[in-house]
Formats: C-alpha cells, sequence, structure tokens
C-alpha cells in the first residue's frame, strides 16, 4: 500500500506561516484549544477531545498549524480516523477570533478534504469515505463554508438544563412501572444501552467499562431509574453529579426500548430523575441528546420544562 505523499511544505493560505504538526508541537496545540474554549466559550475543544480519547488515530499528513508574525500558534486542523471498516474520519480544527476575518477557515476545510481525499487514496483506495465535522448552531460561519463543500447536516447535539426550584411535574408512564435502579439491574441495563445506541452507531459497551462506570464516584444510583414491563427493564436513566457545575445534577445515559418508545416514558424517568436531584439540594439539572430532526428536543421542554443552553450539528459528507 503506497504512502500519502506530502507537500514539501504545508501551505494553505498566505496569511500565516504553515507546517505539518509533530508529537513535539502537542502541548502547543493543547494550550490553543483551550484558547479557543475560552475565548468562544464553546462546546466543540469538548466534542473535539472526546473524539480524540474515543480511540481513534491521527490520519497520516492531515494534522497541520499555522503560525503569525509573532511565532503564535494561530490555527490548526488535524484529521482523525474512528473507523476503517467503514471508513469515517473527522475533520478537526480552530481558527483564532484575531484572524477570522481573513478566511482562513475556509481555506483549511479545503485543504483538509483535499487532503482527506489523498489520504484514502494512499491508504484505501476506492473505499467511500464517510466526512464529519461539528458546527456550532447560532454560529453560522462554518456551516456554510461546509455547506459549500458539500457537507449536510447529520444529526443535532443539544445540552439542555432544568431550574429545580420551580414545580416539576412527572408524566404518567402509559402504565409501565419506573423504579430506582438497583445493582442488580446493572447487567440488564448494560445490554439495553447497547441495544439502543448500537443503530446510531455506538460501540458496546463490554462489562468491564460498565462496571466501571457504575464505580466511579460521580455515578448517583438514587438519581438513576429503569422502567419495567412486568419483569423486563425497557428503559433506564443514569445520572451523575456534574464537577464541572456545583449543585448541578447530570443525567448521562438514558434510552428506552425500541418497541417502547413514543409512549412518554423516557419523559416519566427523567422526571423522576429531575425529583430526585432536587430531594438531594440540586438547584439545576442538565442533559445532553441527540436527534436527527429535533422531535426530542420539543418533548423534553415541552413536558419537562429544559431549555437549551448549547446546540452542535454533526456535518457530513460521503466521499
Amino acid at each position: 500500500m503506497s504512502r500519502i505523499q506530502p507537500a514539501a511544505e504545508a501551505y494553505v493560505e498566505p496569511h500565516l506561516r504553515w507546517r505539518f504538526l509533530n508529537a513535539d508541537d502537542a502541548d502547543e496545540v493543547e494550550h490553543f484549544r483551550g484558547q479557543l474554549e475560552a475565548l468562544d466559550n464553546s462546546v466543540l475543544s469538548g466534542l473535539s477531545a472526546a473524539v480524540f480519547e474515543g480511540g481513534s488515530e491521527q490520519a497520516e499528513g492531515l494534522a497541520v498549524g499555522g503560525w503569525d508574525a509573532y511565532n503564535s500558534l494561530s490555527a490548526f486542523s488535524s484529521g482523525v480516523v474512528v473507523s476503517t471498516d467503514p471508513l469515517r474520519l473527522y475533520l478537526m480544527g480552530g481558527v483564532h477570533p484575531v484572524h477570522r476575518h481573513m478566511l482562513i477557515g475556509t481555506a483549511m476545510l479545503k485543504w483538509q478534504v483535499a487532503r482527506a481525499i489523498a489520504w484514502r487514496d494512499a491508504k484505501h483506495p476506492g473505499v467511500p469515505m464517510w466526512l464529519g465535522c461539528y458546527a456550532e448552531l447560532g454560529r453560522p460561519g462554518l456551516e456554510r463554508v461546509a455547506a459549500a463543500h458539500g457537507f449536510r447536516p447529520e444529526r443535532y447535539y443539544y445540552d439542555l438544563f432544568r431550574d429545580l426550584t420551580t414545580k416539576i411535574k412527572v408524566p404518567d408512564a402509559d402504565g409501565i412501572a419506573v423504579e430506582p435502579f438497583c445493582d442488580s439491574d446493572a447487567e440488564e441495563v448494560r445490554v439495553l444501552h447497547n441495544l439502543c445506541f448500537r443503530p446510531l452507531g455506538g460501540s458496546d459497551v463490554d462489562v468491564p467499562e460498565w462496571e466501571g462506570h457504575l464505580g466511579e464516584p460521580e455515578f448517583r444510583a438514587d438519581w438513576s431509574f429503569v422502567a419495567r414491563d412486568g419483569e423486563r427493564i425497557v428503559g433506564y436513566a443514569m445520572s451523575v453529579e456534574d464537577d464541572g457545575e456545583p449543585g448541578c445534577g447530570w443525567t448521562e445515559r438514558f434510552g428506552v426500548h425500541p418497541d417502547y418508545r413514543r409512549r412518554g416514558i423516557s419523559l416519566t424517568l427523567l422526571g423522576k430523575c429531575l425529583l430526585a436531584m432536587r430531594g438531594s439540594g440540586c438547584t439545576e439539572a442538565g442533559i445532553g441528546i441527540d436527534t436527527p430532526d429535533g422531535y426530542g428536543l420539543s418533548k423534553l421542554t415541552e413536558a419537562l420544562g429544559y431549555v437549551k443552553r448549547d446546540a452542535v450539528a454533526l456535518l457530513s459528507r460521503v466521499v
């Protein structure tokens, strides 16, 4: 299999001095990502970190940085391979706000797409390649640029929060019993969790990983609930303490068996979580959801009083 042939130098556009990144640049890139997160008050840096931590690897020849006249890193990009069967690659990056009016981000995405195709042709010739990138809703610059390069929204991710100092009304679960989670439920909930998220491209959670999660100090069994149809668990909501927000609970994982959806079971589960968190003294609760169409978002806001705080679109195209 041939190697991708890098250009003599990594030229992206004329305003910055560009070169390929290497291991010695890791600390500077991480510092720059932290700067962007603080300056933009953005969740994109956290999403990028989650992609990197998910067992992914850097695609050869797609990591590049741009330095300004004062030798400060002012832009970077990378291509992250999350799967080879099927072939899936995320395009990551960022530009310092001082330089964004120069169309550097536009040039960088064009460069990334071209380099990703060259990488695919060298490493996996003839194989369809999925390319994905994240764009924060309400900041349409990247979404516009990505659309011009053939990217379209695939899923939407929302962080929702609920003020627990106001009245909480828990909807009925259509005859399904909703009960506190207990240790003996752990394996059945793990199997159900994998069933719920496998169709969305999620990796199965194995027993050691699941047990490790339940053993973390942040996990709150007393804020977690299961839905039962007789003896069978058909839904679950697992909650943790939010380290970054004192007095805030976070429902980290929840799902309902496909055969039992659209019956209000998830709303009952989440409502029980809210009541339990408030009973422990929390003043706020949060949850992250993803949806292709916003249907789940409207139900959570209308029935349970959540409000949107952050919203991100996953944009994708297939080459």
